[in-house]
């Protein structure tokens, strides 16, 4: 009789135990190489951050899709890359920053929806295997505690599952504490606004389980790359456009990319 709980209880741990005897969950995204750019590129333009462009990075196999986040001038959320240019908005006349209701009501190049906060938590209710990649438009500490105090009322009640298909992008070290308080675990580190040494950033990824950054053209080279994934941290790159560079770092061991133009995968 012993012998036969002894090995229930053992089949009932394998069974309850399964999700943590397989791959550690976290960082699943990585299996996608491709990022799509600020929504992606549509009809040859750039920084949409648009509901068109998010539906056609989809429908080109994207399934990693970064928009970037900043905060309307009446302190609401939208995709926008900032406000330094207009991006392909009519901002004639305008005072920057746009109001949420100028912002939402001008589309890009007269042709492409904006998008605010809320409308791309329904797009993920909608395209339910998409992560997106979030890229806050701050420049400082303060400005990420701001920016991410505004995003963790909007996700207060979302599921455990759409949290974890949002990614946050982060510049400076005292922001993982910043975003962890929301509930985020996996997060991007764009390296790069602070003093670092390849030994300090790999150190500093093992402290807080980060296993991407983030690196641009001058800051990537094959002894950087080499210790990051010695330390089980995948490298993307931003933004890159040809697949034969692409294949360039790939041979120093860039694990991915943020792209414009180039088509995804799924």
């Amino acid at each position: 009789m012993k012998k036969l709980v002894v090995i229930i209880v053992f089949v009932l741990i394998l069974l309850t135990g399964c999700d943590y005897m397989g791959k550690d969950p976290s960082y699943e995204w990585t299996k996608y190489s491709l990022i799509a750019h600020a929504g992606g590129g549509i009809d040859g333009k750039t920084y949409t951050n648009s509901l068109e462009a998010f539906k056609k990075s989809y429908a080109n196999g994207y399934r990693l899709i970064e928009l970037d986040i900043t905060i309307s001038s009446d302190g609401e959320l939208v995709a926008r890359h900032g406000w330094e240019d207009s991006f392909g908005q009519d901002i004639r006349d305008k005072k920057m920053p746009l109001t949420y209701r100028e912002f939402m009501n001008t589309k890009y190049h007269n042709l492409y929806t904006p998008l605010d906060f809320d409308m791309i938590l329904q797009l993920m209710d909608e395209y339910k295997d998409v992560y997106i990649i979030l890229d806050g438009k701050v420049s400082s500490v303060e400005d990420t505690k701001i920016l991410y105090g505004k995003i963790g009322e909007k996700i207060k009640n979302i599921t455990k599952d759409k949290l974890h298909r949002i990614i946050p992008q982060m510049f400076y070290e005292e922001d993982i504490k910043i975003i962890r308080q929301y509930g985020f675990h996996d997060v991007i580190y764009v390296v790069g606004r602070e003093e670092y040494t390849s030994a300090s950033i790999a150190k500093f990824c093992e402290e807080n389980d980060i296993r991407v950054v983030s690196l641009s053209r001058k800051r990537t080279n094959e002894e950087f790359v080499k210790i990051l994934s010695k330390n089980d941290v995948f490298v993307y790159m931003y933004t890159l456009n040809d697949k034969e560079e692409m294949n360039q770092y790939k041979e120093i061991g860039v694990h991915g990319f943020f792209t414009d133009f180039i088509k995804g995968e799924s």
